[in-house]
């Protein structure tokens, strides 16, 4: 399939406007990671991370009061994920004394202000409590009379049961009440019964806890910062060795670091979390930008070879225009894919999806803009040195002169 038959698209007119523009875009990257700085994940300073659903729509300003209250330093209290899904996502930096349970402490402190029965109910709560905690519970009071039975063994039947429990909680989020977990689809009515005389559903759970440690956050970052400097000299290597040039490779690991570095500047703006999987992002977003970059230097391989009396600036211009319907296509459709991914991905996949996103529109503009024109200016500044180097006198005339 091509979009453009004979396209004939003087890209290489505006090249010294382009690459005045990406320097400008870079230098604007630097401003916004040095004044505002990165939105570092849990991953890479150290802390604990917590999503919280609520039965009701929570208060933020609240919700740090209580957590302050216990004696807990919070990094930030904001909304997560879709508003109607009423969810909460806490940060916490790391604490000096090791082994605390800062998760723990947390929900003890939610669960004191926003649900004080609890301390003195006997009844188990379904939305703080998971699989193993429901099934010691219902083996130790045995619903169903199931011991004694030699056919019947409580632990894997009322594993059952816990089981379908807890996955139904998970699809409504959290228990509205005890009615709606005794309405679990795959449990027994003894077991729906005994849910009503000895649990209850509290106004929070908990979806999600991650800690990690200082010295673990400091680590992952340099790997990940190392991880995307090597891949960078890894692509000088393979271009230049595949190309047998170093204008080819030092152009396009120019543009993976223009790519790299924009992106990240619009991180900054928009303060997208730096994560785990936001630099595999980068990494893929690296692995993306030099393939589309290849197609185009292959193309202009072939056309030195094949028009070797033809100037470098036309074979590259008409490089770039043969290859041209590729690019768009295959940009087009990924760029459709990661656009899905942002929006229907959830909060996990937002960061890595955003890098996704912004980076193939950068990328694709770079393999066209900015890699191809570099191997001209490349190739142009090493003709002008060598013309204004002095020619070598012959050496009968350096004889005649001695």
């Amino acid at each position: 399939m091509r979009l453009f038959k004979k396209a004939n698209i003087d890209f290489l007119g505006i090249k010294h406007i382009c690459i005045g523009v990406s320097i400008a875009l870079m230098v604007a990257g630097a401003i916004a990671i040095a004044t505002k700085g990165l939105n570092w994940g849990v991953d890479f300073t150290g802390g604990a991370q917590i999503v919280y659903g609520f039965a009701k729509t929570p208060d933020e300003n609240e919700i740090r009061k209580i957590v302050e209250s216990a004696k807990l330093n919070v990094t930030s209290v904001q909304r997560f994920d879709r508003p109607e899904k009423n969810q909460i996502l806490l940060r916490l930096p790391m604490e000096k004394k090791e082994g605390r349970d800062v998760s723990g402490e947390v929900t003890a402190a939610l669960t004191a202000a926003l649900n004080p029965a609890a301390r003195d109910s006997s009844s188990l709560d379904l939305n703080l409590n998971g699989q193993d905690i429901l099934v010691a519970k219902m083996v130790a009071d045995d619903p169903e009379q199931l011991n004694g039975k030699p056919d019947k063994d409580p632990k894997i039947e009322y594993g059952r049961q816990a089981e379908a429990i807890i996955a139904f909680r998970s699809k409504n989020g959290l228990f509205q009440n005890v009615d709606q977990a005794a309405s679990t689809p795959e449990i027994s009515p003894a077991v729906a019964s005994w849910l009503k005389s000895n649990s209850s559903a509290g106004p929070f759970t908990l979806l999600q806890a991650e800690t990690v440690g200082p010295q673990v956050g400091r680590d992952l970052r340099q790997k990940g910062l190392w991880a995307v400097i090597f891949s960078w000299a890894a692509m000088l290597l393979y271009i230049a060795f595949r190309f047998r040039s170093a204008s080819f490779g030092t152009a396009a690991v120019i543009a993976l670091v223009h790519d790299t570095w924009i992106t990240l500047g619009v991180c900054s703006v928009f303060g997208v979390e730096i994560s785990l999987t936001v630099v595999a992002a980068f990494l893929t977003l690296i692995g993306y930008s030099v393939n589309d970059t290849v197609v185009i230097f292959d193309r202009i391989r072939e056309n030195l070879a094949t028009r070797k009396k033809e100037p470098l600036d036309s074979i590259v211009g008409r490089s770039i225009n043969e290859t041209l319907s590729r690019t768009i296509i295959t940009s087009t459709l990924t760029f459709l894919v990661t656009v899905v991914l942002f929006f229907m991905g959830g909060e996990v996949l937002r960061g890595f999806s955003f890098v996704l996103t912004f980076g193939i529109i950068i990328g694709t503009y770079s393999s066209i803009f900015i890699a191809a024109p570099l191997v001209i200016v490349w190739e142009e500044w090493k003709a002008k040195r060598a013309a204004s180097q002095p020619a070598p006198a012959p050496a009968g005339k350096t004889a005649k002169a001695r």
